[in-house]
């Protein structure tokens, strides 16, 4: 199939860019989508700077997705969403898949195989849009394990349309009101202090600072040297601290680690 746009795809992306800040904008965006990419569920959420997301819109194939999932995910679970966890980092915007930005142990980690796996979900493509005031769009879509990984011609379709589906994004995201203005935002702790407030309200244990945040990072998906990387120390200081913390914790893994924290999610 080409890859150029056929009279109905142009047809559909016209619907689209007059339906920008409208109710109707949601539906019309996925019908765009819908005419060269299958997918189960479709999720259109803001990331705003200091709160967990906001879902804006969704659509979920009926009876495909365990029923709670996404609640799980809106309370808790997005802190372990690659897609969360990169919104800073993805300068311009862009389209990725979950592979591409996942922490190099995520496919190992527990949450990835309790959660993501336990939803019968096996891959997911995302759209990331910077938004003014340091917001993020995005925009998820995921297949189900009877749909198989997304194609190498559906990726290939998304990332040549790229700019005009993230300028779409971007435009109708900026029209809606903030959900931190609209005064609907609850405030969640930082998965590090969870962490430690845990650890020494109900284990009886003074985890520092450094600990509770290789903690956490391990649990989203890090081996020592992303952990590492990503705190700007040196690998052999993170195994240190990684030591030092399942010492403090009497275990000796990652599910061992999940196991006392998994109620946090």
């Amino acid at each position: 199939m080409s890859d150029n746009l056929s009279a109905s795809e142009v047809s559909l992306l016209r619907d689209a860019m007059r339906a920008v800040g409208t109710p109707g904008f949601f539906e019309t965006y996925q019908a765009l989508f819908r005419a060269r990419v299958a997918f189960s569920t479709f999720l259109m959420m803001r990331f705003d700077p200091g709160q967990p997301p906001s879902l804006l819109d969704n659509w979920i194939e009926p009876g495909r997705l365990r029923p709670t999932a996404l609640n799980e995910y809106l309370d808790s679970t997005y802190a372990f969403d690659p897609f969360f966890q990169y919104r800073d980092r993805a300068e311009g915007g862009g389209v990725f898949r979950l592979a591409e930005v996942a922490p190099d142990r995520f496919f190992s980690s527990e949450y990835y195989l309790q959660y993501y796996r336990g939803s019968g979900l096996c891959d997911e493509v995302g759209l990331l849009a910077p938004l003014a005031q340091g917001g993020v769009a995005h925009l998820s879509m995921s297949r189900r394990d009877a749909q198989g990984p997304f194609r190498r011609a559906e990726l290939r379709y998304l990332r040549k349309y790229a700019p005009i589906l993230i300028e779409l994004l971007t435009q109708h995201c900026s029209l809606l009101v903030p959900p931190q203005q609209a005064g609907t935002v609850t405030t969640r702790p930082p998965l590090t202090d969870l962490i430690r407030n845990h650890a020494k309200d109900v284990l009886h244990l003074a985890l520092t600072a450094r600990e509770a945040q290789i903690a956490g990072l391990v649990l989203q998906g890090h081996s020592n040297g992303s952990a590492a990387k990503t705190l700007e120390i040196a690998t052999e200081t993170c195994k240190v601290h990684r030591r030092n913390l399942y010492r403090k914790l009497n275990i000796s893994s990652q599910r061992d680690l999940f196991g006392l924290f998994k109620h946090l999610l």
